[in-house]
């Protein structure tokens, strides 16, 4: 995460006194200076189509939420989880509750990987009292990962506790990462990986929780695309594991609102009331209704007259 620009945004937090006039200042720059808040048109290169704005910001807001609630969680009051044995890949059982249990099952072991074996010599985490999230994911010595959907969630552990961010360099690529550590006056690679598959390195990000690990959330490149593993290399989770369960949060918000108006009919639909089409036809014939010419001009609107249940537009008024 980077705090290059935390200098002169402390300073406008300060002078803006509150929350709410800070943000009005960041998004009233993007209106100034940018096409944010520009629609898109068929005779407009510049903009964004209708809801991608706001879908763009939600996103990232979604993503320091995600951050501050993992960042702000009680530590675990269960009992410590064991190591991970070397060769043994732990995935999480299918729950509807909570992936809270997982089970080990054996994996083929990974190709020999001159980095990997660096790191193990290196990072000296202390998997007995960390109970870090690998749902849909995995476990080893080394790291944990897991992810949904959308997104792949690294956490990697720490040589020492007194580690700072400063300390760190993390260089996301579409198929690769890389981090480095400071070590004296230099930078020690810990770690260089060839992912699994592609991610979007703008949307992409790190943090260090403090004394803990270092975070890493992906995009993936392909929504929707399960990982089997989080590294080219690695031992595999079961395909038949993964929980593909999708809220309906997840999805964009052109395909959320469709969700939502079916998930409503349904409902209208179990209550004998009108649907939302149905509902914006009758809206248009109410209008029709004293409309000048009509037959029933002058005469209260009787829904039983017309029938609304084969068309968006019916053919004829009920007699």
């Amino acid at each position: 995460m980077d705090d290059k620009f935390d200098g002169p945004l402390l300073g406008i937090l300060q002078s803006c006194g509150e929350l709410e006039p800070f943000l009005e200042v960041m998004l009233g720059f993007l209106y100034r200076k940018t096409d944010f808040y520009r629609p898109l048109s068929a005779d407009q290169t510049m903009g964004f189509p209708e809801g991608v704005a706001k879908e763009k910001l939600l996103k990232v807001f979604g993503k320091f939420q995600k951050l501050a609630s993992i960042a702000h969680s009680p530590p675990a009051t269960h009992p410590p989880t064991p190591p991970a044995t070397p060769g043994l890949l732990a995935t999480s059982q299918q729950s509807s509750v909570s992936p809270k249990q997982q089970m080990v099952s054996p994996a083929p072991t990974p190709a020999p990987n001159v980095t990997a074996v660096a790191i193990k010599e290196e990072i000296q985490g202390d998997w007995s009292t960390c109970n870090w999230d690998h749902h849909n994911g995995g476990v080893t010595e080394q790291y944990a990962w897991s992810q949904t959907a959308q997104d792949v969630e690294l956490k990697l552990a720490l040589p020492n506790p007194s580690i700072k961010a400063s300390d760190l360099k993390i260089d996301i690529k579409a198929h690769s990462i890389k981090v480095q550590m400071k070590e004296e006056a230099d930078m020690k690679t810990v770690l260089e990986k060839k992912l699994h598959s592609s991610v979007k390195p703008e949307e992409s990000m790190w943090s260090l929780l403090k004394g803990e690990c270092i975070q890493v959330s992906l995009e993936k490149g392909r929504d929707g695309y399960w990982w089997t593993a989080m590294f080219e290399g690695d031992a595999e989770v079961d395909i038949k594991e993964i929980d593909t369960t999708r809220y309906v949060s997840e999805f964009p918000q052109e395909e959320q609102a469709c969700v939502q108006k079916l998930m409503y009919d349904q409902q209208q639909n179990r209550q004998g009331l009108p649907t939302s089409d149905e509902q914006k036809t009758e809206d248009i014939l109410r209008k029709a209704w004293n409309a000048e010419g009509s037959p029933f001009a002058g005469q209260e609107f009787d829904r039983s007259k017309i029938n609304l249940s084969n068309s968006a537009l019916p053919e004829t008024f009920g007699t």
